[in-house]
């Protein structure tokens, strides 16, 4: 099993880190949270177990301020596939529906409908089977409503969406690095600037470094901005990134190189799949 650290990693104080909402968010995902597919660390239907990076990675990202508040704003977790991101993505948006803000707004972003749908999807299977979940839900097609406090989930793709009248409390954005510009992400940016404590979450793989407008990516972009603040060159709280990766010059056939760049390597996904 893979121990290693991100590679890149924005700074989170001890203090910070330390948040009971963080361990409000883990009860929560290890509840409510399924395995949605059969892997080697367990089949389908099964609780979700935080495994010991997927705690440290919440704890980083639900870090608190010496009031109380939420640190982070805009955060960027970069792994590669079959690292359990889908449905630790899906856990923490049905956190957010259920125990966060009334009247709250839930998205599931990505470049296509049905890549959004991914997380969507296992999220609404969560849902269908808890019987507690189901009595306080009504479920359509692209989105689930929580009537008593009038929170909604929904799914929004970079090729149809409708700019007006968002205020997002929480988004997960699948596989940023594949919307063809930035019109999605800084529309819930912007839309997020009435909510107490929103998160805009990107979770995804690596990818290409320019975006249909031959501009640089809005997930590059974010990825070189996390590793100057990583670095100590910029100081912005708000911001957060983990990235996952093994170094440009490392040994592709070495297990050691495979290991750095999952964090789920041997668990999550077998050893044997990278030969």
């Amino acid at each position: 099993m893979s121990n290693y650290p991100p590679r890149w990693i924005t700074p989170v104080t001890r203090h910070e880190h330390d948040s009971s909402r963080a361990e409000q968010i883990m009860a929560f995902v290890e509840e409510y949270g399924l395995q949605t597919k059969d892997t080697i660390a367990g089949r389908s239907g099964n609780k979700l177990v935080l495994r010991d990076w997927q705690r440290e990675l919440i704890r980083d990202l639900f870090a608190e301020d010496e009031n109380g508040r939420l640190l982070h704003r805009t955060a960027l977790v970069g792994m590669p596939r079959k690292n359990g991101k889908s449905a630790l993505g899906s856990a923490l948006a049905l956190w957010s529906l259920y125990l966060g803000d009334n009247g709250g707004e839930v998205y599931s972003c990505a470049a296509e409908k049905e890549q959004a749908r991914i997380v969507f999807s296992d999220a609404k299977r969560m849902v269908e089977n808890n019987p507690d979940l189901m009595e306080m839900t009504k479920l359509y097609r692209d989105a689930i409503e929580v009537v008593s406090t009038g929170s909604i989930y929904r799914v929004l793709s970079a090729e149809a969406f409708s700019k007006e009248g968002l205020s997002p409390t929480f988004v997960v954005f699948d596989e940023l690095h594949a919307t063809p510009n930035r019109e999605l992400f800084d529309v819930m940016a912007l839309g997020m600037g009435a909510r107490k404590e929103p998160m805009l979450l990107s979770i995804t793989t690596a990818g290409v470094k320019t975006d249909s407008t031959g501009q640089d990516s809005t997930a590059y972009s974010l990825y070189q901005y996390g590793q100057r603040v990583a670095r100590g060159e910029v100081e912005d709280p708000s911001f957060f990134m983990a990235w996952w990766e093994a170094k440009a010059d490392a040994p592709y056939q070495d297990p050691k190189t495979w290991a750095k760049a999952n964090p789920a390597f041997g668990d999550l996904n077998a050893e044997e799949d990278f030969v």
